[in-house]
């Protein structure tokens, strides 16, 4: 048509895309609404629903990038806060919602990813009393998985030295905040549980705020713990906090000092119980002993007149043999508990904290910088060893993961 200016469907869609993709008023908007049609793609991971009050809807897309961000899963029916930028999906010319932050309103998102996780582990029987494992009453090996510098480490080691010295503490350091730690915290689980393989494992860390204990409510970690064949006692923060680690686990301690008492047995208390068997041993014996002393003198007593001198005697020797075989039994049992009782002081004196204390400590280097993990190493590396008296210059042959014995 002559004088007018005929434009393509695409020339139209793109010169609205442009004007509203201009506007600097249509980007980085918060737009509050419920969701619908929840939908999420497996290959690409992108988000798609609809955004919606009570007078009309738009379409919004969530890219991957921005998906795997948030700490929760939106679903259907859930209102929220959503930044994003309005642009136009020149395909269809529909005006869609480009998002790229989603805040659930009123439940923080950690809190609300807490309670979908907890949620759906809870319906999975992750947190099932069947499913817990009972801890050891003695173990000889325990398994600690926190910061090497905390003070939780040194508030476990103090009670286990104190209440269990026989035992021996495989420490896995970790990072307990920040976002490599929940993946550094599953990976020491793992190592424990197939490389070390004490009799029991600590995991926890101290107080601190929920941002802080956060790495304790992730669901690698979780599973990580319930595939665990030894038993798990978590013991993250206070006796306040709660984590999914927590539910998860086979036991709950309020703290790290609390989950080495509920690992470890009271010497103590076992040796008063070693010394009061003995006193009932001997006293045991005693009491047989003379009763048998008694019985054989009343035969000697009585046996004139009612019995010949052949069968008395025999009667006799039958008691005489039996005391002796009473008085042997009694002596080898004392001789046995007398010899567990020494074998007992002798394992307690050689795990000695003052005598571990009198070992070497070194220093390792490579290049100047100062060695503080495995990683820091590799084969064929030159490393310098740092003795009180000395130095040692030597080659990395082996490399061996997964903790250390303290």
């Amino acid at each position: 048509m002559p004088g007018f200016n005929i434009l393509t469907v695409t020339q139209i869609t793109s010169y609205l895309k442009s004007y509203i993709d201009e506007n600097k008023k249509l980007s980085g908007i918060y737009i509050k609404g419920e969701i619908s049609d929840f939908k999420t793609n497996f290959y690409s991971g992108h988000f798609y629903f609809s955004l919606k009050d009570s007078g009309t809807e738009i379409n919004c897309v969530m890219f991957r990038s921005y998906a795997e961000r948030i700490r929760f899963m939106p679903e259907n029916g859930m209102s929220v806060i959503v930044r994003c930028d309005l642009s136009v999906y020149q395909k269809s010319c529909a005006c869609q919602l480009y998002v790229y932050d989603i805040q659930p309103e009123g439940l923080g998102a950690k809190q609300l990813a807490f309670e979908q996780l907890k949620a759906k582990l809870e319906s999975e029987g992750l947190f099932d009393a069947q499913n817990k494992k009972a801890i050891p009453q003695y173990p000889e090996k325990i398994g600690v998985i926190t910061s090497a510098n905390g003070a939780a480490l040194q508030d476990i080691i103090n009670v286990l030295k104190r209440r269990w010295p026989v035992a021996r503490i495989m420490l896995t350091p970790v990072s307990v905040q920040g976002e490599d730690s929940p993946k550094q915290l599953a990976s020491a689980i793992r190592k424990q549980n197939e490389i070390i393989k004490p009799d029991v494992i600590i995991i926890g860390r101290g107080g601190g705020s929920s941002e802080d204990l956060s790495a304790f409510n992730d669901e690698e970690l979780a599973r990580a713990i319930f595939a665990c064949k030894i038993p798990v006692i978590s013991a993250v923060g206070h006796e306040t906090d709660f984590s999914i680690c927590d539910f998860v686990a086979d036991l709950r301690a309020p703290t790290p000092s609390a989950a080495a008492e509920l690992a470890s047995p009271d010497i103590n208390n076992l040796r008063q119980v070693f010394d009061d068997n003995i006193d009932w041993m001997r006293d045991y014996i005693s009491k047989k002993r003379d009763k048998y002393t008694d019985i054989l003198n009343n035969f000697k007593c009585v046996k004139s007149g009612y019995f010949t001198d052949k069968f008395g005697n025999k009667f006799q020797e039958k008691l005489d043999f039996a005391k002796e075989k009473l008085v042997f039994e009694g002596k080898r049992v004392l001789s046995e508990k007398s010899f567990q009782y020494k074998t007992e002081i002798f394992r307690l004196d050689s795990n000695n904290p003052a005598k571990i204390l009198r070992k070497n400590i070194c220093k390792i280097e490579i290049g100047g910088k100062t060695v503080k993990s495995v990683s820091d190493a590799e084969i064929n590396d030159k490393i310098e060893i740092y003795l009180a008296d000395g130095m040692f210059k030597a080659t990395v042959d082996e490399k061996i993961e997964g903790g250390f014995e303290i």
